[in-house]
């Protein structure tokens, strides 16, 4: 998220920091190794290997499997709170939390 008065400066803002953050996601044939689980603020997901069925995930969660080239894989946000941006978040930091080779 980039918050600048300008909606240009805002987006370039925006991809600056995500071009510093970004992570690396270790995959066997489309989907992860084992089951992660993270926390970020008041929101907890849980990723789960799921060969065969998809990607069976929800709200933000989705969006960020997608856009990581996870192909089969299971997702449960046990959060209260429906924050989209906390719960993207969370997802991101399970992901990262996945072994490098």
């Amino acid at each position: 998220q980039g918050k600048a008065t300008d909606t240009p400066l805002a987006i370039d803002k925006a991809v600056r920091d995500a071009k510093k953050n970004m992570i690396t996601v270790p995959l066997k044939n489309g989907t992860i190794a084992h089951d992660v689980e993270a926390k970020y603020s008041s929101s907890r997901v849980m990723i789960m290997n799921a060969p065969g069925k998809g990607i069976l995930a929800g709200s933000s969660v989705r969006t960020v499997l997608e856009f990581a080239g996870i192909k089969e894989v299971s997702s449960k946000i046990f959060s209260r709170s429906k924050n989209k941006v906390n719960n993207a978040k969370a997802a991101i930091k399970a992901l990262s939390k996945l072994p490098r080779k």
